[in-house]
């Protein structure tokens, strides 16, 4: 299915209609295009995460890191888009990134080609989940309140929007500004993340 049929004509998304648009949005680190990657890949991400046999509660966390990684790599130069979906590419992340996970599940070990050959040996930079785990956190407590409960909430801890907004667990009172709030937050994540590859005294 292509990008285009997953916009309608109210979508606050239809700039990003094309596959060029999409990586221009996630290059420029955009709010909107790191939402809408998120939002159009967490049921594949899903999928990935239920087929390396980890669970559920996992998904999301994976989403988080990968999508962390992928803005990472296209910030780097080491994705170059060559007109195809760039949910192509992150999913071979997402892959990565599930496999990894399956090292802390003792004798769960599952051979990365019994599910898809992935396209990415360079996810080695965050070295096996756990460390992408701890990074995470790290960066996290870099960003501070608000943005640091926002994102931990979602990702981490695994509340739906439905559930923080029900909870009254941040002061956003609508689940729209909140998923606004955190696509802010991981546009921040993200240069503090740009910043952590260079330097250890961010």
């Amino acid at each position: 299915m292509g990008i285009v049929k997953w916009i309608s004509s109210g979508d606050p998304y239809k700039r990003f209609s094309t596959n060029q648009l999409l990586f221009e949005g996630l290059r420029d680190l955009d709010n909107a295009a790191i939402l809408f990657l998120q939002e159009k890949s967490l049921a594949m991400v899903r999928k990935i995460v239920s087929g390396f046999r980890l669970p559920d509660e996992k998904a999301e966390e994976i989403l988080n890191t990968s999508t962390l990684i992928f803005l990472q790599k296209i910030g780097s130069g080491a994705y170059v888009f060559q007109g195809h979906a760039p949910s192509t590419y992150f999913f071979e992340i997402v892959k990565r990134q599930a496999h990894m996970a399956t090292r802390t599940r003792k004798g769960t070990l599952i051979p990365l080609d019994e599910v898809a050959e992935a396209a990415d040996p360079d996810a080695e930079m965050m070295a096996d989940h756990q460390e992408a785990s701890e990074t995470v956190t790290l960066l996290l407590d870099k960003l501070g309140d608000p943005c640091k409960t926002v994102v931990r909430l979602h990702h981490v801890d695994g509340y739906s929007d439905e559930e923080v907004i029900d909870q009254q667990l941040t002061r956003y009172s609508t689940v729209n500004s909140l998923k606004m709030k955190r696509s802010d937050c991981m546009k921040k994540l993200v240069t503090l993340a740009q910043q952590w590859k260079t330097s250890t005294a961010i």
